[in-house]
């Protein structure tokens, strides 16, 4: 990336990657070397042809240039994550006294003694007792006030009186640290072993939406943790990693970006950020960010962090627009304020802590009511892409808010479920399936069908196909399972009658753990058989239970801002019987407290999805749904021939040698990236 030679002639790709990060983004090679950015060529999946060569082929793997944003860490921070994971990581500790018999995952940094070499097992917050919590909080705040006291007595009423001790103390600090960085690194890299390439991101700089992690299947880490001071006690967290860049740059101060955006913060992550006092949280400014730096406040502890939320009332300098007198609107991101030519530094000192819980003032949300009401779009929730109808009328599934859905007898509505919960994990949000009617077995056959879009390889074991048959067969089905398994989705293991605390204690567990965006719970009446209300009979009590479990799962969507769609059986109709609000099994509870009510209507003949319910922007109405018995779908279109786009896979022994080759080609580009990270971070 950084070699000389390169030019539009000699490199011509490698030159671009490095155009666009400087250039594009703004940022300094000094910054580029310092977090281990580098390039590599990536093959994508393409569904369409190239927009600078319209005579390209379309669903095919192609060429793309790469910006690539290693996860550097410890050798004991990976084992720790590890073990974590329920796996192991060899690791060998030099002690001082020559022995190397570490034991692996038990030792990791404690950065809580300002500067001593200890090293203790972290604890994460959630696995304290109430006993630790209350302590771990008091040595926080004990010291931030001892940080705010030796502010104050730097910044004291004389400082004429101390300026040549402070001048003093200025000159010899340079040189102290310079002197103890090489002894503390080696202390370091002795007990907590060398600096491992956890993990790669690959992101195109040709299209935002290719993107890959690298290898599958790994652990999680941090953009920049390898540049974190071993003694920092407070540090900075970015959405994106060109944003971690750009506050370093402009700033100094210790930056990470976190590695899924602001939709996710995995388990592993948050022990890296314990040792921290002051955590700033940087997400882009808009309703997603918004909501994701709330979310991340609260598992981190909201005593400890600060969000940053630019209102544009500081930071801004004269010239930054045409007219200078017109102030511009705030940065939507740290890079944007880069770019723009923001104080970035006063921007972090503009951050504010979480505002109560159920207390606010309209000033604490101004900013994102005028933000809603000028970018109304962005407020709109998560489309079904494969229903774009249908979308336009519910305008999205939105966090915080909670869906009810019913339909007759078969009429298909966990087939209708089943596909918008598809879209919506190939969009990268994550999906909780709670099926209590039928077996998480026969649900994910169905899904695989969906997410196949044709009918699945079946009859492997029948004698009259060859093998030939079945090896391309089974080599489609695997390539499709292993696609599938990539999804964010998750299944509750939960079947039949169930205890809605145990079912809440899961959906809590899954919305803190995996950062779950949409939840669905088909059905309800299912979940609450008599088994689940102590035996008793009576409608009156299940009527009841209903309406208690009804009001904890719309209270759980707006504490946990998550999207509960809850499936509701109708009352005893006649058959073909178009069904209404009223309708809904039980008193009307579900209704009242539902944000969006859906009435998948069928007579035999035709089918529709009715939206009668719609609490976002009041819209109303109905769209026909067409099922497709080959994909296992719907679609709004009555065209038999309009069939949606199939999954590719690859099927028989020439599909199966392209993707080892692909495979090796991957890997061979991983290494020589691997191997230049090692190489501006010597060990």
């Amino acid at each position: 990336l950084f070699a000389p030679t390169n030019s539009p002639a000699n490199n011509a790709k490698q030159f671009a990657a490095l155009e666009y990060l400087t250039k594009t983004r703004g940022l300094d090679k000094r910054v580029l070397r310092k977090y281990g950015v580098g390039c590599a060529n990536y093959k994508f999946f393409c569904n369409e042809p190239s927009s600078s060569d319209t005579n390209s082929p379309a669903n095919v793997y192609v060429d793309s240039m790469c910006v690539t944003f290693p996860w550097i860490m410890r050798a004991s921070e990976v084992a720790m994550q590890e073990e974590y994971r329920g796996a192991t990581f060899e690791w060998r500790q030099d002690g001082g006294d020559g022995d190397k018999n570490g034991t692996p995952g038990e030792r990791v940094r404690d950065g809580r003694g300002g500067g001593n070499n200890t090293f203790v097992k972290v604890k994460h917050e959630s696995e304290m007792t109430a006993l630790e919590k209350h302590q771990l909080r008091q040595e926080r705040k004990a010291r931030r006030i001892a940080k705010k006291a030796r502010k104050s007595s730097n910044a004291g009423d004389d400082p004429s009186a101390n300026s040549a001790g402070d001048n003093d103390d200025q000159q010899q600090q340079p040189q102290k640290k310079q002197q103890q960085q090489p002894l503390m690194e080696e202390q370091l890299r002795v007990l907590h072993g060398p600096w491992i390439p956890r993990r790669i991101k690959v992101r195109s700089i040709e299209s935002k939406s290719w993107q890959r992690l690298d290898p599958a299947g790994g652990g999680f880490g941090l953009f920049g943790w390898h540049t974190i001071p071993a003694d920092a006690t407070e540090i900075i967290v970015t959405e994106g990693e060109f944003d971690a860049m750009a506050v370093c740059q402009a700033t100094g101060r210790p930056a990470v970006s976190l590695p899924n955006g602001c939709r996710s913060l995995p388990q592993e992550v948050l022990v890296l950020l314990e040792k921290f006092d002051t955590i700033y949280l940087w997400m882009d400014n808009d309703g997603p960010g918004r909501e994701g730096a709330e979310m991340f406040a609260r598992k981190l502890g909201v005593e400890r962090c600060l969000l940053v939320q630019p209102s544009g009332n500081r930071g801004w300098k004269e010239g930054m627009t045409n007219d200078g007198n017109v102030k511009p609107p705030p940065p939507k991101d740290a890079n944007e304020a880069l770019l723009q030519g923001w104080n970035i530094h006063e921007l972090l000192e503009e951050s504010s802590e979480l505002p109560h819980e159920r207390i606010l003032r309209f000033s604490d949300l101004r900013d994102q009511v005028i933000h809603e009401i000028v970018n109304p779009e962005k407020y709109r929730g998560a489309g079904i892409t494969s229903l774009p109808g249908f979308t336009s009328l519910i305008k999205g599934f939105r966090r915080g808010e909670m869906t009810v859905l019913t339909g007759p007898t078969g009429s298909g509505k966990t087939t209708f479920l089943g596909q918008t919960s598809l879209d919506l994990a190939e969009q990268g949000i994550n999906v909780l399936w709670g099926s209590f009617e039928i077996k998480n077995t026969r649900l994910m056959h169905k899904l695989l069908q969906q997410y196949m879009k044709d009918v699945l390889p079946i009859g492997l074991g029948e004698s009259n196909i060859s093998e030939v048959e079945k090896q391309d067969a089974m080599t489609a089905l695997t390539a499709l399972a292993d696609k599938f398994e990539t999804l964010p989705m998750y299944f509750m293991k939960f079947h039949g009658g169930s205890e809605v605390d145990d079912v809440l204690d899961a959906m809590e567990y899954a919305a803190y753990v995996h950062d779950v965006e949409h939840i669905i719970l088909d059905n309800l009446q299912f979940m609450i058989s008599r088994q689940a209300i102590d035996g008793r009979g009576s409608s009156f009590d299940k009527f009841d239970m209903q309406d208690i479990a009804i009001e904890k799962f719309r209270k759980f969507a707006t504490d946990y801002n998550v999207h509960v769609t809850l499936v509701v059986h109708p009352r005893k109709e006649d058959e073909g019987a178009k069904l209404g609000v009223s309708s809904f099994y039980g008193s009307a509870k579900a209704t009242q407290e539902a944000d969006t009510i859906l009435i998948l209507q069928s007579d035999g003949k035709r089918k529709f999805i009715e939206v009668k319910k719609n609490r976002f922007d009041g819209t109303l109405g109905h769209v026909p749904l067409f099922f497709q018995r080959k994909s296992g779908r719907y679609t709004e279109n009555p065209d038999a021939n309009n069939m949606p786009q199939k999954t590719v896979v690859p099927s028989g022994v020439k599909a199966v040698q392209d993707t080892q080759q692909l495979i090796k080609a991957r890997a061979s580009s991983s290494a020589s990236i691997y191997n230049d990270i090692r190489g501006q971070h010597p060990t």
